[in-house]
């Protein structure tokens, strides 16, 4: 009489759990790296409407168009926001109206509209409210420049969120090939004529 052996021994199992194992671990990998991209394209779908802002309010203002441009070639930062900024459209704060300043030239609304664009309403009045599209970017920068006067450049960064840890805890970004920086920028650029 022959006997023939029944259920599963224990290599099959131990080749179906690390089988198991390996897949899990990589959709956990790929989630992680989803979340990561949704919020890159967070900030540059931000980006875009921040920028698209800005030219409209440099169609606007015309007659100060040159006041947007970024002395020395220099990215603004929030950090860097001037103290003694006039606040030149009404808004809403903490759901109380506040008036524009009276004496606001073409020079000072451009000064307010790139620190408002980039910063939010918020950051100008010391609000803790989130504001703008730009609110909602990670670390924020602006640079707008022209090439002849007559073509304006504007480019919006924000730090990247797809990054690593390196052995000690510190966030690291990797380039294509290999490198390792401390901090990764992205950023999104439109060139247009007023």
């Amino acid at each position: 009489m022959k006997y023939y052996m029944q259920g599963l021994g224990i290599w099959e199992v131990l080749v179906t759990l690390a089988v198991t194992t390996v897949g899990l671990l990589g959709l956990s990998a790929l989630q992680l790296e989803s979340i990561r991209a949704v919020s890159d394209s967070g900030n540059r779908s931000h980006a875009i409407w921040v920028a698209s802002d800005l030219m409209n309010r440099m169609r606007a203002n015309g007659a100060g168009i040159d006041s947007y441009l970024n002395p020395g070639d220099a990215e603004l930062r929030c950090e860097d926001m001037p103290d003694n900024l006039l606040l030149c459209a009404s808004t809403f704060s903490d759901a109380v109206q506040q008036e524009p300043a009276a004496n606001c030239t073409n020079q000072t609304l451009a000064q307010f509209d790139v620190w408002e664009a980039l910063c939010g309403t918020s950051a100008v009045l010391g609000s803790t409210e989130m504001s703008s599209s730009a609110s909602n970017i990670v670390e924020p920068g602006l640079l707008i420049s022209t090439v002849d006067g007559d073509v304006y450049n504007i480019t919006i960064s924000w730090t990247s969120r797809t990054s690593g840890t390196d052995a000690d805890g510190n966030a690291v970004y990797y380039k294509e090939d290999g490198e390792l920086l401390d901090q990764q920028r992205e950023s999104y650029t439109v060139v247009f004529r007023p």
